[in-house]
């Protein structure tokens, strides 16, 4: 029987978790990235192996929101090229990290110059390079874009970073940056010199391609303006189109607009050489009263401090302060998939241990494992190092967690984002959450699954417990394989982080109630990033002729007008017939039962039957096919209208009603 003291500091303990809990809750969002993944690599999977995946604490479902932070959406960008393992070279006293021998690769990477004549580089990844990534180079492109879309009411401003094992996208919302001297409203482009950009892309391709690439950007740009109007909700269908205008087509109508192609859009443009209009910077924070001072700040800026360890400048005079109302982040991670299973594998296998059962451990030794690009933790070689990606493994070990596990993570990272916040660039979730594997490797089963006032504070105390012997022997164990996941890290940095882990331990509620009172407090909100990726934003988000997107669209939509059409044809009818049921189940929770429209009747023929279901699905796909494929010259009108829409509401009045 615990003591008083601790009967009373769980049960505070207990209103607490109670909160964490409610914060890592799922939200529809999250599903329907998700969904997005499974739909993108359904896609794919018709032209070869590549494909996206949804991991991380959202797939873990631990992920924290903060009021100013609603935190990462973890994404594995995978290659089409699996790496045999006898290819693998593991660090000899490092082995989560290794390279990989390509001499016996060349058929898989044709024209890949191997480093030192052996190594394969590992810039195939942090790159994205096309020789691993035939069709989702492109698609990473276009969504990785930096930007600046409006909300219904609020400025959004995209910036990416590189981070060592892939790319971030961390949207700001409400920035205030005067160096950013950012519009309410997006610069008008000049579909002149988009439809100058357009041709240039095109250049080398034949006219019947051509005018392909064009048609197939107007039909697809009608298919998704065609489902957004199906998925809106009531209220959303009241609103104008400027005020509503979705992200799609803010960043890529006028590109759609200038792959008409026609006199009249000829017409419509302005001269090439127009002089680009100043951005409006009246809404930008100019004064720096509000600016916290950038001395004294390390490990005070945010829990994704991998980020701005890699945006900032060397001094400050290369970096610069950007308010914000709350941030969301993307983190986009290109790995190859490992065909076999990694060496050690059958010593985690046969670990004698308590936690997980059985039948977890036989499913996560069957599951895939991967390789990112990450420099080694010592003596790197940035240009051949690869790092062993268990992230399956990860996502099978959080299922079978306990709510009592899951709780001491939620606190963990509560504590990651209060009290340990100044130590959170050296001692990362990923430590932590090894610590509580290994912990419940050894922890009896009817603790794990008594949720008791007690037997949480037992188990957050012996991680704590464990994490400052590991700390102290400058020796934590990554969980599958054998590596000492702290070589390297500096001994006075050690010292301080014992000490604060001793001190929480003494009194966890204390500095708990840290992060309880950052959350209640009305603060501004801020990080740092270098001038040079501001300067970056500022040249792309002022580009009237939208260069870069017109370029990656391009490539992407010659990458299929060039298959095989039955090939895309069978990949579009799988994908919207997977897709189908959640549009449903969307536009259920938000459309107004009472209201009755050509939407609604479209969305009930396909709540209908299957076979009603088919027909729809399948004239669609035929109609988007035959306008993909068409070589007559797009019309105007059918930019400035809902095509698909107008197709279906055809199918319906014409042949099924």
């Amino acid at each position: 029987m615990a003591n008083k003291g601790v009967c009373n500091e769980t049960k505070d303990l207990l209103g607490l978790i109670k909160r964490l809990e409610i914060m890592a809750k799922p939200v529809i969002n999250d599903r329907r990235q998700e969904k997005y993944c499974e739909y993108i690599s359904l896609f794919l999977s018709h032209f070869g192996q590549e494909r996206c995946m949804l991991v991380g604490s959202t797939k873990e479902k631990t992920r924290l929101r903060l009021q100013e932070n609603e935190g990462d959406f973890d994404y594995l960008v995978i290659s089409g090229i699996s790496i045999p393992i006898e290819c693998l070279e593991y660090r000899k006293n490092l082995p989560c990290f290794l390279n990989i021998n390509g001499s016996t690769l060349t058929n898989l990477f044709p024209g890949v110059e191997l480093i030192d004549g052996k190594h394969l580089p590992s810039d195939l990844l942090s790159d994205i390079r096309p020789e691993a990534f035939k069709h989702s180079r492109n698609i990473h492109t276009i969504v990785t874009q930096m930007d600046s879309t409006r909300g219904r009411s609020t400025l959004h401003v995209s910036l990416d970073h590189k981070i060592k094992p892939g790319l971030s996208l961390v949207d700001y919302a409400d920035p205030k940056c005067p160096e950013l001297s950012m519009a309410k409203h997006k610069q008008k482009k000049d579909i002149g010199l988009i439809k100058q950009n357009v041709e240039k892309s095109v250049q080398g391709d034949s006219s019947e391609n051509e005018k392909k690439i064009r048609n197939a950007g107007i039909a697809i740009n009608s298919l998704v303006q065609g489902w957004e109007e199906l998925n809106l909700s009531c209220e959303e269908s009241n609103i104008s189109r400027n005020d509503k205008e979705p992200i799609f087509h803010q960043a890529f109508d006028p590109l759609i607009e200038a792959l008409t192609n026609t006199e009249d859009i000829l017409h419509q443009t302005s001269s090439p050489n127009l002089k680009k209009p100043k951005l409006d910077s009246s809404d930008d924070c100019s004064t720096s009263s509000g600016v916290p001072s950038t001395s004294g700040l390390s490990g005070r800026l945010n829990n994704e401090s991998r980020i701005i360890q890699e945006v900032r400048g060397n001094d400050e005079d290369d970096q610069v302060t950007i308010l914000y109302k709350y941030k969301t982040s993307k983190d986009f991670i290109p790995v190859f998939p490992l065909n076999g299973k990694p060496k050690y594998l059958d010593e985690w296998l046969n670990r004698k241990r308590k936690w997980p059962p059985t039948d977890v451990v036989t499913d996560i030794y069957n599951s895939e494992f991967f390789v990112v690009a990450k420099p080694a933790l010592v003596e790197p070689s940035k240009d051949i190092d690869f790092c062993l990606a268990c992230n399956i493994g990860e996502i099978k070990l959080a299922e079978a967690m306990t709510q009592l596990q899951k709780n001491v993570i939620l606190i963990i990272k509560a504590l990651q984002k209060s009290s340990l916040r100044d130590y959170s660039e050296i001692l990362t979730t990923f430590h932590w959450k090894t610590v509580v594997y290994w912990m419940s490797e050894n922890t009896d089963t009817q603790i794990l699954e008594n949720r008791t006032e007690d037997n949480i504070h037992v188990f957050l105390q012996n991680v704590l417990t464990y994490m400052v012997d590991c700390l102290c022997n400058n020796d934590l164990q990554h969980y599958f394989v054998p590596s000492n996941l702290f070589v390297g890290m500096h001994e006075d940095k050690i010292h301080d982080i014992v000490l604060k882990i001793i001190e929480i331990k003494e009194n966890v509620m204390e500095n708990l109630q840290n992060f309880d009172k950052g959350q209640s407090t009305v603060k501004d909100h801020y990080d740092f990033v270098s001038r040079s990726k501001i300067k970056e934003f500022q040249e792309m988000h002022s580009d009237p002729g939208d260069n870069v997107i017109v370029k990656s669209v391009v490539t992407l939509l010659r990458g299929f007008v060039i298959e095989n059409k039955e090939v895309v044809r069978r990949a579009l009818k799988e994908v919207l017939t997977e897709a189908v049921p959640f549009l449903i189940e969307e536009n259920t929770r938000k459309r107004d039962p009472n209201k009755i429209d050509v939407n609604s009747q479209i969305i009930q023929a396909l709540s209908g039957t299957d076979s009603l279901r088919n027909i729809l699905i399948n004239s669609a796909v035929s109609w988007l096919l035959d306008e993909m494929h068409s070589t007559g010259a797009p019309k105007v009108e059918d930019c400035t209208r809902n095509m698909f829409a107008v197709v279906m509401q055809n199918i319906l009045t014409g042949n099924l009603f």
